[in-house]
């Protein structure tokens, strides 16, 4: 399992008390770019036109904030399970 896929299931199992900076490398690690910063909303921007707009108020990134995050990537890039050894079952 991949770094980012580590990170993306560690805030899948615990969105609580999720720091901005934990959020915004799993972002970026996805392809997101930081494109602007208005005031406390910052905004992220991925190659297919998806835009995410995080607010974060202290260090902390709400639980629903997170949650979208991660449904986001989810439609964007869906898990593949059991990919390994399914040539070994033909």
């Amino acid at each position: 399992m991949s770094k980012r896929e580590k990170l993306r299931q560690k805030l899948r199992n615990n969105p609580k008390g999720v720091k901005f900076s934990e959020l915004e490398t799993l972002l970026q690690r996805f392809e997101f770019s930081l494109i602007r910063i208005a005031g406390s909303h910052h905004i992220f921007r991925h190659p297919e036109n998806a835009k995410l707009v995080i607010p974060v108020h202290g260090n902390t990134v709400k639980p629903e904030y997170v949650n979208s995050v991660i449904e986001m990537l989810d439609v964007l890039y869906p898990k593949v399970e059991d990919s390994e050894g399914s040539e070994d079952g033909e």
